[in-house]
């Protein structure tokens, strides 16, 4: 009787769980990976002063280090990615902190050094707590929002240069029913040059907008008002991403047909508007997903959500194709044994064709993960055999919902189908040979 040795194998693989302080913790934001090939990111938490953290780490998850704890005087609580300037620096916005206690507009270089705050917000006309990240433009210039302002100022959107100069806002939300309020995704800039994104609240259904400008604040258009009225989605938390296709995706923290949130579509002139997918309460679905998709290699859609799942409360990733076929989810979170926790942003597809995100909760210590999972199913591995009276007892790993033939031999020509399974969540799973061979008993899997 003769079984591989134990290697354990997953798909899926927690590559940094964050500790206590003063680590950082509880990360919000969709990883980047820059020139350099390292991961970057931020978390809310953490750090010395426990007022959030920039970090960085490879995609083996070694490499770890903390760039910058914020201290609330130069910056508080980091919900935004960072965006990798031109310069090569990193820069990004804290929510809270600053001079007013309103957030700021930082860089930084990659090694941690030579942080600065390049603008502090000062509420008013000027907007306070951006929320979404910073993107860049073919300009070289960076944009980005705010989720407040004032009475009248529901939230800002804003350009400056990678030096800190010629900040202007080039619109300020008003909460009308022609208008958005805030916003907390980051924006898209679309391949005509365009700006695009989404708010969470106001339009004419008073639960979120599609909007569009030009990067001079000229020709400020909203392409569509949710409703919230099923089977429409409500409130969109996460930005939009454009298709190969050129067709714009995004997704609904809410609303749908079971008001657990939705996928939809539209053309970048707002037209030919759909829903893909109405997230559902029961079957271990998804829930309320929270941040943008990704376009995988192969023409799919990828995603989070922050709840749901196998779970019923920890949050999954799923695939979906661009007319809506093809759903499935390919990882429930556990948020327990180590396990992530409550995803609360969307995926990096980075340059090796594997995905990376966060979890904001979970995790070994508690305060969050960052984990990779790789869509091409691992090779099928047995872990080992132990005997049971006449029985033999095979355990094995695979891939998550992949089914699998469980082989026999006594000549390694030969193969006998002694049962088929699909593997469970966790990859793992046995299989008992009732009537073993006496002499010698060979064993393998096989993709069904």
């Amino acid at each position: 009787m003769v079984a591989a040795s134990a290697v354990a194998q997953t798909n899926f693989t927690i590559l940094k769980s964050f500790d206590p302080l003063p680590d950082a913790a509880v990360p919000f934001c969709h990883l980047i990976e820059g020139t350099d090939g390292a991961m970057y990111g931020t978390t809310v938490a953490g750090g010395i002063s426990n007022s959030g953290a920039v970090f960085v780490l490879r995609k083996d998850g070694s490499g770890y280090a903390v760039l910058k704890s914020f201290s609330g005087a130069d910056g508080s609580g980091p919900y935004g990615d960072v965006v990798e300037g031109t310069n090569g620096a990193l820069y990004g916005t804290t929510y809270g902190g600053g001079t007013s206690n309103f957030g700021t507009l930082f860089r930084l270089n990659k090694d941690g050094s030579d942080y600065r705050v390049l603008h502090n917000f000062l509420g008013g006309a000027d907007g306070k707590n951006p929320w979404g990240a910073l993107i860049k433009g073919t300009d070289a210039a960076l944009y980005g929002s705010t989720v407040f302002s004032d009475a009248t100022t529901r939230g800002t959107l804003f350009k400056l240069d990678e030096d800190g100069n010629n900040y202007v806002v080039l619109h300020a939300f008003t909460g009308s029913p022609t208008d958005g309020q805030q916003i907390q995704s980051k924006l898209l800039l679309g391949t005509d040059g365009a700006l695009y994104g989404t708010t969470g609240f106001g339009g004419s259904g008073f639960v979120g907008t599609v909007f569009k400008l030009s990067t001079d604040g000229s020709g400020y258009t909203l392409l569509h008002n949710f409703t919230g009225h099923r089977p429409d989605g409500a409130s969109p938390a996460g930005g939009l991403v454009e298709g190969s296709d050129g067709v714009l995706y995004g997704t609904t923290d809410t609303g749908g047909s079971s008001v657990a949130g939705t996928i939809f579509k539209l053309n970048k002139d707002g037209s030919a508007y759909a829903v893909l997918r109405s997230f559902l309460n029961t079957g271990g679905d998804g829930q309320r997903p929270y941040g943008e998709l990704v376009e995988g290699s192969d023409g799919a859609l990828y995603g989070t959500t922050s709840f749901g799942g196998s779970a019923n409360y920890y949050g999954t990733i799923y695939k979906i194709g661009k007319d809506g076929s093809g759903y499935s989810v390919l990882r429930s979170f556990l948020g327990t044994g180590g396990d992530g926790d409550a995803p609360g942003t969307g995926l990096l597809l980075g340059s090796n064709g594997i995905f990376y995100g966060t979890t904001s909760f979970g995790g070994a210590g508690g305060n969050g993960c960052v984990f990779s999972l790789n869509t091409a199913p691992p090779q099928p591995q047995v872990l080992g055999l132990s005997v049971a009276g006449n029985s033999n007892v095979i355990q094995f790993t695979g891939t998550t919902g992949i089914q699998y033939d469980v082989q026999r031999s006594t000549d390694l020509a030969s193969w006998t189908v002694l049962a088929t399974i699909s593997a469970p969540v966790n990859g793992s799973f046995s299989h008992t040979d009732l009537n073993p061979p006496q002499r010698a008993a060979f064993y393998q899997l096989r993709q069904h």
